[in-house]
């Protein structure tokens, strides 16, 4: 059976009522449902014993409810409980904490979030990249009490933050999301070099310079014989060639005259 701690309701309560006060926590339990109302208040829980339990579905709604009920519904009011919570154990057990290494402080908090629950696993897998890390919890089975864990987790996350906070870090911006039991969060705190682009040297403003199509080689040595040969006459070439002339000449003396019959 799954269960949740009685000592993690009491703690969280607690922290309500150092944040909001004692009359608000104590209005808590007159809008809760009878089945609930006695698991929300503050001194049967002081007077239980460690090892006592809840059922898991009606601790995760306790939870829920106190998000609801004493904040906005947003989630906000969990994280602070959860900040709250993380940064006692934080201050109490300085073995928890590495100075200048977030990601490995977060990681050493496992134990914290996961003791609470009893007969389920807690998904916890930390991830380190090159601005931070990303984080994926979930309470397998149990979609409410993964958006619990969720709210809660980031609180520890600041917590840890503040006192694991790495030399030349930016401030720490986290995202989050969640689907059914698994909820993703993106820590990024890291300086990301980016690469900047070689100067390139600025466009000549000097127009560019035309040039003609280069003539081919055979057309420019046609030109150059065409201007330097002198035109033949035009009765050199009206006149038949001289070897003709002496043949027909010949041929006339050697014939003679006619003789006539």
């Amino acid at each position: 059976m799954s269960e949740l701690r009685s000592w993690f309701l009491r703690n969280v309560l607690e922290a309500a009522e150092r944040q909001l006060g004692a009359p608000a926590v104590a209005g808590l339990r007159g809008r809760l449902p009878p089945r609930l109302a006695a698991h929300a208040s503050l001194a049967r829980l002081r007077a239980s014993a460690a090892l006592d339990c809840v059922p898991l579905d009606e601790g995760e709604e306790i939870l829920l409810s106190v998000d609801s009920f004493l904040g906005d519904g947003s989630g906000k009011l969990l994280e602070s409980i959860g900040l709250d919570l993380a940064a006692r154990v934080l201050s109490q057990d300085g073995s928890v904490v590495r100075s200048g290494d977030l990601a490995g402080t977060v990681a050493r908090l496992q134990t914290f979030l996961e003791h609470p629950f009893v007969g389920v696993p807690l998904l916890f897998e930390l991830r380190r990249n090159r601005t931070g890390f990303s984080l994926i919890v979930g309470v397998i089975g149990h979609s409410r009490a993964t958006r619990a864990v969720r709210h809660l987790t980031i609180g520890a996350i600041i917590a840890s933050e503040r006192f694991a906070r790495e030399v030349g870090a930016e401030n720490l911006k986290l995202s989050a999301e969640s689907i059914a039991d698994r909820s993703s969060i993106s820590a990024r705190y890291l300086f990301l070099e980016e690469q900047v682009a070689p100067a390139q040297a600025p466009p000549s403003r000097r127009p560019p310079i035309v040039r003609a199509p280069a003539a081919s080689l055979s057309a420019e040595v046609e030109r150059i014989l065409r201007s330097t040969t002198p035109p033949r006459p035009l009765e050199e070439e009206a006149l038949p060639p001289e070897s003709m002339t002496l043949r027909v000449a010949s041929a006339a003396r050697m014939r003679g005259p006619a003789i006539k019959r």
